[in-house]
Protein backbone atom coordinates (compact mmCIF):
# COMPACT_ATOMS: atom_id res chain seq x y z
CA UNK A 1 0.00 0.00 0.00
CA UNK A 2 1.19 3.51 -0.79
CA UNK A 3 2.93 5.31 2.05
CA UNK A 4 0.31 8.04 1.65
CA UNK A 5 -2.21 5.65 3.16
CA UNK A 6 -0.22 4.97 6.29
CA UNK A 7 0.71 8.46 7.38
CA UNK A 8 -0.79 11.91 7.45
CA UNK A 9 -0.08 14.09 4.47
CA UNK A 10 0.22 17.79 3.76
CA UNK A 11 -2.78 19.03 1.81
CA UNK A 12 -2.02 19.60 -1.84
CA UNK A 13 -2.06 23.28 -2.78
CA UNK A 14 -4.94 24.11 -5.06
CA UNK A 15 -2.48 25.65 -7.52
CA UNK A 16 -0.99 22.21 -8.10
CA UNK A 17 -4.20 20.94 -9.69
CA UNK A 18 -4.65 21.35 -13.44
CA UNK A 19 -7.62 23.72 -13.91
CA UNK A 20 -10.73 22.08 -15.35
CA UNK A 21 -10.55 24.26 -18.48
CA UNK A 22 -7.01 23.01 -19.21
CA UNK A 23 -8.08 19.40 -18.69
CA UNK A 24 -10.94 19.81 -21.16
CA UNK A 25 -8.67 21.38 -23.78
CA UNK A 26 -6.16 18.51 -23.46
CA UNK A 27 -8.86 15.91 -23.85
CA UNK A 28 -10.29 17.37 -27.04
CA UNK A 29 -7.41 15.57 -28.77
CA UNK A 30 -8.01 12.30 -26.92
CA UNK A 31 -11.49 11.00 -27.78
CA UNK A 32 -12.75 8.27 -25.52
CA UNK A 33 -11.53 9.73 -22.22
CA UNK A 34 -13.18 12.33 -19.98
CA UNK A 35 -11.70 13.85 -16.85
CA UNK A 36 -13.42 15.59 -13.97
CA UNK A 37 -11.49 17.27 -11.18
CA UNK A 38 -14.11 16.77 -8.49
CA UNK A 39 -12.00 18.67 -5.98
CA UNK A 40 -12.82 21.79 -8.02
CA UNK A 41 -16.46 21.23 -7.04
CA UNK A 42 -15.85 19.96 -3.50
CA UNK A 43 -12.44 21.00 -2.15
CA UNK A 44 -12.11 17.87 0.02
CA UNK A 45 -13.05 15.42 -2.74
CA UNK A 46 -9.69 13.77 -3.33
CA UNK A 47 -7.79 10.75 -2.08
CA UNK A 48 -10.34 7.99 -2.74
CA UNK A 49 -9.88 4.22 -2.50
CA UNK A 50 -12.40 1.95 -4.20
CA UNK A 51 -15.81 2.37 -5.77
CA UNK A 52 -19.29 0.83 -5.82
CA UNK A 53 -22.13 1.05 -8.35
CA UNK A 54 -25.84 0.61 -7.53
CA UNK A 55 -27.22 0.70 -11.07
CA UNK A 56 -27.41 4.48 -11.31
CA UNK A 57 -24.96 6.08 -8.90
CA UNK A 58 -21.23 5.49 -8.50
CA UNK A 59 -19.80 5.88 -4.99
CA UNK A 60 -16.17 6.81 -4.30
CA UNK A 61 -14.84 5.58 -0.94
CA UNK A 62 -12.95 8.21 1.11
CA UNK A 63 -9.52 7.26 2.41
CA UNK A 64 -6.99 10.09 2.76
CA UNK A 65 -7.17 13.63 1.36
CA UNK A 66 -4.29 14.90 3.46
CA UNK A 67 -5.77 13.24 6.51
CA UNK A 68 -8.07 10.27 6.90
CA UNK A 69 -11.52 11.55 5.95
CA UNK A 70 -15.10 10.35 5.57
CA UNK A 71 -16.67 12.27 2.70
CA UNK A 72 -18.23 9.78 0.30
CA UNK A 73 -18.53 11.19 -3.21
CA UNK A 74 -21.45 10.12 -5.43
CA UNK A 75 -21.72 10.55 -9.19
CA UNK A 76 -25.07 10.40 -11.01
CA UNK A 77 -24.52 8.48 -14.28
CA UNK A 78 -27.68 10.04 -15.74
CA UNK A 79 -25.85 13.37 -15.92
CA UNK A 80 -22.73 14.38 -17.84
CA UNK A 81 -19.46 13.36 -16.23
CA UNK A 82 -18.23 16.97 -16.19
CA UNK A 83 -21.50 18.42 -14.83
CA UNK A 84 -20.87 19.86 -11.36
CA UNK A 85 -24.45 18.97 -10.38
CA UNK A 86 -23.73 15.28 -10.98
CA UNK A 87 -21.41 15.15 -7.97
CA UNK A 88 -22.61 15.09 -4.33
CA UNK A 89 -20.81 14.48 -1.02
CA UNK A 90 -21.85 13.04 2.32
CA UNK A 91 -19.51 13.20 5.32
CA UNK A 92 -19.72 9.99 7.36
CA UNK A 93 -17.81 11.73 10.15
CA UNK A 94 -21.08 13.53 10.89
CA UNK A 95 -22.37 10.18 12.16
CA UNK A 96 -19.29 9.54 14.28
CA UNK A 97 -15.84 11.09 14.06
CA UNK A 98 -14.40 7.57 13.79
CA UNK A 99 -16.27 6.91 10.52
CA UNK A 100 -13.48 7.86 8.13
CA UNK A 101 -10.51 6.27 6.41
CA UNK A 102 -12.13 3.56 4.28
CA UNK A 103 -10.49 1.36 1.65
CA UNK A 104 -13.42 0.33 -0.53
CA UNK A 105 -17.16 0.43 -1.08
CA UNK A 106 -19.23 -2.69 -1.80
CA UNK A 107 -22.85 -2.82 -3.03
CA UNK A 108 -25.01 -5.78 -1.95
CA UNK A 109 -28.22 -5.04 -3.85
CA UNK A 110 -29.50 -2.44 -1.39
CA UNK A 111 -26.71 -1.08 0.79
CA UNK A 112 -23.36 0.47 -0.06
CA UNK A 113 -20.95 -0.59 2.68
CA UNK A 114 -17.67 1.21 3.37
CA UNK A 115 -14.76 -1.02 4.44
CA UNK A 116 -12.95 0.35 7.53
CA UNK A 117 -9.17 0.73 7.56
CA UNK A 118 -7.66 3.64 9.49
CA UNK A 119 -8.91 6.92 10.95
CA UNK A 120 -5.58 7.69 12.62
CA UNK A 121 -5.82 4.33 14.30
CA UNK A 122 -6.89 1.10 12.63
CA UNK A 123 -10.61 0.76 13.18
CA UNK A 124 -13.66 -1.41 12.59
CA UNK A 125 -16.42 1.15 12.05
CA UNK A 126 -18.34 -0.54 9.23
CA UNK A 127 -20.48 2.22 7.70
CA UNK A 128 -23.24 1.82 5.16
CA UNK A 129 -25.82 3.75 3.15
CA UNK A 130 -29.36 2.59 2.35
CA UNK A 131 -29.71 3.35 -1.37
CA UNK A 132 -33.52 3.44 -1.01
CA UNK A 133 -33.20 6.61 1.07
CA UNK A 134 -31.92 10.16 0.39
CA UNK A 135 -28.15 10.31 0.12
CA UNK A 136 -27.71 13.53 2.09
CA UNK A 137 -29.70 12.59 5.21
CA UNK A 138 -27.97 11.21 8.29
CA UNK A 139 -30.88 8.83 8.85
CA UNK A 140 -30.02 7.05 5.57
CA UNK A 141 -26.70 5.97 7.05
CA UNK A 142 -25.66 3.68 9.90
CA UNK A 143 -22.46 2.32 11.39
CA UNK A 144 -21.36 -0.43 13.72
CA UNK A 145 -17.97 -0.88 15.38
CA UNK A 146 -17.28 -4.59 15.05
CA UNK A 147 -14.30 -4.39 17.39
CA UNK A 148 -16.99 -4.52 20.09
CA UNK A 149 -17.40 -8.18 19.10
CA UNK A 150 -13.75 -8.96 18.35
CA UNK A 151 -10.96 -6.44 18.94
CA UNK A 152 -8.98 -7.94 16.02
CA UNK A 153 -11.75 -7.07 13.55
CA UNK A 154 -10.21 -3.88 12.24
CA UNK A 155 -7.82 -2.59 9.61
CA UNK A 156 -9.45 -4.23 6.59
CA UNK A 157 -8.63 -3.66 2.93
CA UNK A 158 -11.63 -4.23 0.67
CA UNK A 159 -13.51 -7.51 0.54
CA UNK A 160 -16.35 -8.96 -1.54
CA UNK A 161 -20.08 -9.73 -1.60
CA UNK A 162 -20.81 -13.39 -2.31
CA UNK A 163 -24.56 -13.11 -2.93
CA UNK A 164 -25.57 -13.10 0.73
CA UNK A 165 -22.53 -12.41 2.88
CA UNK A 166 -20.15 -9.49 2.92
CA UNK A 167 -16.59 -10.72 3.52
CA UNK A 168 -13.99 -8.26 4.85
CA UNK A 169 -10.37 -8.84 3.91
CA UNK A 170 -7.95 -8.44 6.89
CA UNK A 171 -4.79 -6.42 6.48
CA UNK A 172 -3.37 -4.71 9.59
CA UNK A 173 -4.07 -4.33 13.30
CA UNK A 174 -1.64 -1.41 13.31
CA UNK A 175 1.08 -0.19 10.96
CA UNK A 176 3.51 -2.84 12.22
CA UNK A 177 1.18 -5.83 12.67
CA UNK A 178 -0.54 -7.66 9.83
CA UNK A 179 -3.38 -10.03 10.67
CA UNK A 180 -5.63 -12.70 9.20
CA UNK A 181 -8.92 -12.25 11.06
CA UNK A 182 -11.48 -12.49 8.25
CA UNK A 183 -14.90 -11.03 9.12
CA UNK A 184 -18.19 -12.01 7.53
CA UNK A 185 -21.56 -10.19 7.74
CA UNK A 186 -24.96 -11.68 6.91
CA UNK A 187 -26.69 -8.98 4.85
CA UNK A 188 -30.09 -10.49 5.70
CA UNK A 189 -29.67 -9.26 9.27
CA UNK A 190 -29.30 -5.79 10.76
CA UNK A 191 -25.84 -4.26 10.91
CA UNK A 192 -25.67 -4.22 14.71
CA UNK A 193 -27.02 -7.75 15.16
CA UNK A 194 -24.26 -9.71 16.88
CA UNK A 195 -25.51 -12.92 15.26
CA UNK A 196 -24.96 -11.35 11.83
CA UNK A 197 -21.19 -11.32 12.34
CA UNK A 198 -18.70 -14.19 12.19
CA UNK A 199 -14.94 -14.31 11.94
CA UNK A 200 -12.25 -16.80 11.09
CA UNK A 201 -8.57 -16.29 11.82
CA UNK A 202 -6.64 -17.73 8.88
CA UNK A 203 -3.58 -18.04 11.13
CA UNK A 204 -4.97 -21.40 12.26
CA UNK A 205 -4.09 -22.65 8.76
CA UNK A 206 -0.62 -21.09 8.72
CA UNK A 207 0.80 -18.24 10.78
CA UNK A 208 1.68 -16.47 7.52
CA UNK A 209 -1.96 -16.39 6.37
CA UNK A 210 -2.36 -12.67 6.96
CA UNK A 211 -2.03 -9.29 5.28
CA UNK A 212 -4.61 -9.76 2.52
CA UNK A 213 -5.56 -7.12 -0.04
CA UNK A 214 -9.13 -7.76 -1.14
CA UNK A 215 -11.24 -10.86 -1.74
CA UNK A 216 -12.84 -12.48 -4.78
CA UNK A 217 -16.21 -14.29 -4.66
CA UNK A 218 -17.06 -17.01 -7.17
CA UNK A 219 -20.00 -19.40 -7.38
CA UNK A 220 -18.52 -21.81 -4.85
CA UNK A 221 -15.59 -20.08 -3.15
CA UNK A 222 -14.22 -16.91 -1.62
CA UNK A 223 -10.52 -16.21 -2.24
CA UNK A 224 -8.39 -13.94 -0.04
CA UNK A 225 -5.71 -12.18 -2.12
CA UNK A 226 -2.22 -12.22 -0.53
CA UNK A 227 -0.25 -9.00 -0.28
CA UNK A 228 2.06 -8.50 2.75
CA UNK A 229 2.53 -10.62 5.88
CA UNK A 230 4.95 -8.23 7.59
CA UNK A 231 7.13 -5.23 6.87
CA UNK A 232 9.27 -6.03 3.80
CA UNK A 233 7.88 -9.58 3.76
CA UNK A 234 5.50 -9.81 0.85
CA UNK A 235 3.02 -12.59 0.67
CA UNK A 236 2.06 -15.26 -1.85
CA UNK A 237 -0.10 -17.34 0.50
CA UNK A 238 -3.57 -17.34 -1.04
CA UNK A 239 -6.48 -18.57 1.09
CA UNK A 240 -9.76 -20.06 -0.13
CA UNK A 241 -13.07 -20.71 1.68
CA UNK A 242 -15.71 -23.17 0.45
CA UNK A 243 -19.04 -21.31 0.71
CA UNK A 244 -21.17 -24.42 1.29
CA UNK A 245 -19.29 -25.25 4.50
CA UNK A 246 -19.36 -23.68 7.94
CA UNK A 247 -17.42 -20.43 8.01
CA UNK A 248 -15.76 -21.27 11.33
CA UNK A 249 -14.71 -24.80 10.29
CA UNK A 250 -10.96 -24.94 9.51
CA UNK A 251 -11.68 -27.81 7.11
CA UNK A 252 -13.64 -25.37 4.93
CA UNK A 253 -10.43 -23.46 4.25
CA UNK A 254 -7.40 -24.12 2.07
CA UNK A 255 -4.21 -22.24 1.33
CA UNK A 256 -1.59 -22.38 -1.40
CA UNK A 257 1.77 -20.64 -1.69
CA UNK A 258 1.78 -18.95 -5.09
CA UNK A 259 5.52 -18.30 -5.03
CA UNK A 260 6.02 -22.06 -5.39
CA UNK A 261 4.83 -21.62 -8.98
CA UNK A 262 7.06 -18.60 -9.56
CA UNK A 263 9.31 -16.93 -6.93
CA UNK A 264 8.06 -13.47 -7.98
CA UNK A 265 4.38 -14.38 -7.51
CA UNK A 266 3.88 -12.40 -4.32
CA UNK A 267 2.30 -9.11 -3.39
CA UNK A 268 -1.01 -9.06 -5.28
CA UNK A 269 -3.73 -6.47 -4.88
CA UNK A 270 -7.23 -7.53 -5.81
CA UNK A 271 -8.44 -9.49 -8.78
CA UNK A 272 -11.48 -10.57 -10.74
CA UNK A 273 -13.57 -13.62 -11.60
CA UNK A 274 -15.07 -14.71 -14.89
CA UNK A 275 -16.51 -18.04 -16.09
CA UNK A 276 -14.66 -20.41 -13.80
CA UNK A 277 -11.37 -18.55 -13.69
CA UNK A 278 -9.93 -16.08 -11.20
CA UNK A 279 -7.31 -13.46 -12.03
CA UNK A 280 -4.88 -11.84 -9.58
CA UNK A 281 -3.57 -8.32 -10.13
CA UNK A 282 0.21 -7.94 -9.56
CA UNK A 283 1.58 -5.06 -7.52
CA UNK A 284 4.79 -5.51 -5.46
CA UNK A 285 6.85 -8.63 -4.73
CA UNK A 286 9.03 -6.97 -2.08
CA UNK A 287 11.70 -5.86 -4.53
CA UNK A 288 9.95 -4.41 -7.57
CA UNK A 289 6.46 -3.50 -8.75
CA UNK A 290 5.87 -6.46 -11.00
CA UNK A 291 3.55 -7.60 -13.78
CA UNK A 292 3.03 -11.30 -13.13
CA UNK A 293 -0.70 -11.74 -13.65
CA UNK A 294 -2.03 -15.10 -12.44
CA UNK A 295 -4.99 -17.07 -13.80
CA UNK A 296 -6.50 -20.00 -11.89
CA UNK A 297 -8.89 -22.61 -13.30
CA UNK A 298 -11.43 -23.46 -10.59
CA UNK A 299 -12.19 -26.84 -12.15
CA UNK A 300 -8.78 -28.03 -10.94
CA UNK A 301 -7.21 -28.50 -7.52
CA UNK A 302 -5.94 -25.37 -5.83
CA UNK A 303 -2.44 -26.78 -5.37
CA UNK A 304 -2.19 -28.22 -8.90
CA UNK A 305 0.53 -26.29 -10.82
CA UNK A 306 -1.33 -26.98 -14.06
CA UNK A 307 -4.33 -25.04 -12.72
CA UNK A 308 -2.28 -21.86 -12.66
CA UNK A 309 -1.04 -19.84 -15.61
CA UNK A 310 1.23 -16.82 -15.37
CA UNK A 311 1.67 -13.99 -17.83
CA UNK A 312 4.17 -11.21 -17.28
CA UNK A 313 2.51 -8.06 -18.61
CA UNK A 314 5.90 -6.37 -18.95
CA UNK A 315 6.30 -8.55 -22.06
CA UNK A 316 3.70 -6.29 -23.67
CA UNK A 317 5.17 -3.07 -22.30
CA UNK A 318 8.04 -2.67 -19.85
CA UNK A 319 5.94 -0.18 -17.86
CA UNK A 320 2.97 -2.53 -17.57
CA UNK A 321 3.24 -3.31 -13.84
CA UNK A 322 2.22 -2.08 -10.40
CA UNK A 323 -1.58 -2.48 -10.56
CA UNK A 324 -4.12 -1.82 -7.84
CA UNK A 325 -6.92 -4.25 -8.57
CA UNK A 326 -8.64 -5.68 -11.62
CA UNK A 327 -12.08 -5.54 -13.18
CA UNK A 328 -13.66 -7.29 -16.13
CA UNK A 329 -16.49 -7.02 -18.63
CA UNK A 330 -17.74 -9.61 -21.11
CA UNK A 331 -14.68 -9.44 -23.32
CA UNK A 332 -11.69 -8.19 -21.32
CA UNK A 333 -9.84 -8.22 -18.03
CA UNK A 334 -8.58 -4.74 -17.07
CA UNK A 335 -5.68 -4.15 -14.66
CA UNK A 336 -6.04 -0.82 -12.88
CA UNK A 337 -3.07 1.57 -12.89
CA UNK A 338 -1.43 2.77 -9.70
CA UNK A 339 2.33 2.82 -9.06
CA UNK A 340 5.56 1.44 -10.63
CA UNK A 341 7.93 2.45 -7.85
CA UNK A 342 8.56 4.93 -5.07
CA UNK A 343 6.72 8.09 -6.10
CA UNK A 344 6.33 6.73 -9.64
CA UNK A 345 2.58 6.74 -10.14
CA UNK A 346 1.20 5.77 -13.54
CA UNK A 347 -1.96 5.72 -15.62
CA UNK A 348 -1.38 2.68 -17.83
CA UNK A 349 -4.38 0.35 -18.00
CA UNK A 350 -3.46 -3.12 -19.25
CA UNK A 351 -6.08 -5.48 -20.61
CA UNK A 352 -6.38 -9.13 -21.65
CA UNK A 353 -8.82 -10.40 -24.30
CA UNK A 354 -10.68 -13.45 -22.96
CA UNK A 355 -11.21 -15.02 -26.39
CA UNK A 356 -7.46 -15.66 -26.74
CA UNK A 357 -5.02 -17.82 -24.82
CA UNK A 358 -3.96 -16.24 -21.54
CA UNK A 359 -0.25 -16.41 -22.37
CA UNK A 360 -0.66 -15.12 -25.93
CA UNK A 361 1.15 -11.79 -26.02
CA UNK A 362 -1.17 -10.63 -28.81
CA UNK A 363 -4.14 -10.93 -26.45
CA UNK A 364 -2.80 -8.06 -24.34
CA UNK A 365 -2.85 -4.30 -24.96
CA UNK A 366 -2.31 -1.08 -23.01
CA UNK A 367 -3.85 2.38 -22.69
CA UNK A 368 -1.72 5.08 -21.07
CA UNK A 369 -3.98 7.80 -19.71
CA UNK A 370 -1.07 10.12 -18.94
CA UNK A 371 -0.75 10.62 -22.69
CA UNK A 372 -3.97 12.61 -22.34
CA UNK A 373 -3.10 14.38 -19.09
CA UNK A 374 0.00 13.97 -16.95
CA UNK A 375 -2.07 13.94 -13.74
CA UNK A 376 -4.28 11.08 -14.90
CA UNK A 377 -2.63 8.39 -12.76
CA UNK A 378 -2.44 6.77 -9.33
CA UNK A 379 -5.94 5.29 -9.23
CA UNK A 380 -7.46 2.90 -6.68
CA UNK A 381 -10.62 1.15 -7.80
CA UNK A 382 -12.84 1.03 -10.84
CA UNK A 383 -16.41 0.51 -12.06
CA UNK A 384 -17.62 -0.43 -15.54
CA UNK A 385 -20.99 0.92 -16.73
CA UNK A 386 -22.36 0.87 -20.29
CA UNK A 387 -18.95 0.36 -21.84
CA UNK A 388 -17.20 3.04 -19.78
CA UNK A 389 -14.55 2.46 -17.13
CA UNK A 390 -14.66 4.89 -14.21
CA UNK A 391 -11.50 5.19 -12.11
CA UNK A 392 -11.19 6.53 -8.56
CA UNK A 393 -8.38 9.07 -7.99
CA UNK A 394 -6.10 8.57 -5.01
CA UNK A 395 -2.85 10.50 -5.46
CA UNK A 396 -0.47 11.58 -8.22
CA UNK A 397 2.62 11.49 -6.02
CA UNK A 398 3.27 10.85 -2.36
CA UNK A 399 1.52 13.44 -0.24
CA UNK A 400 -0.45 14.82 -3.20
CA UNK A 401 -4.02 13.47 -3.07
CA UNK A 402 -5.90 13.70 -6.35
CA UNK A 403 -9.49 14.47 -7.25
CA UNK A 404 -8.99 13.87 -10.97
CA UNK A 405 -11.60 11.21 -11.75
CA UNK A 406 -11.45 9.49 -15.13
CA UNK A 407 -14.04 8.00 -17.46
CA UNK A 408 -12.66 5.82 -20.27
CA UNK A 409 -14.70 4.63 -23.25
CA UNK A 410 -13.38 1.09 -23.52
CA UNK A 411 -14.30 0.39 -27.14
CA UNK A 412 -12.31 3.37 -28.46
CA UNK A 413 -9.63 1.64 -30.63
CA UNK A 414 -7.30 4.64 -30.71
CA UNK A 415 -6.72 4.36 -26.95
CA UNK A 416 -5.17 0.90 -27.10
CA UNK A 417 -1.81 -0.28 -28.32
CA UNK A 418 0.05 -3.59 -28.13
Amino acid sequence: MSQAVIKKQNLMNESEFTPASTINEVFETHPGVDLMDISSVHIDAKGFSGMAFDGRFIYYAPLNNGDFFGQVCRYDTQLEFTDDDAWKLFDCAELNTSCRGFTDAIYDGRYVTLIPFCNGEHHGHVTRYDTQKPFHENSSWEYFDITQLNERCRGFVSGCFDGRYLVLSPYQLDFQTHHGCIARFDTQRSLDDQKAWQWFDAAVLDEDCRGFHSAIATDHYVYLVPYCRADKNYNGLLVRYKKSASFSDPNAWQSVELSHFDPMCRGFIGGAYRQGKIYLAPYFDGEVRHGRVMQFDESMALEDPHAWEIFDSTEVNCNSRGFFGAICDEHYLYLLPHCRGVNEYHGQITRYRFSAAFTDKNAWSVCDLTQANELCKGFIGGVIHQGDLFLAPFETQQGCPSGLAAKVTLNQPSLWSA
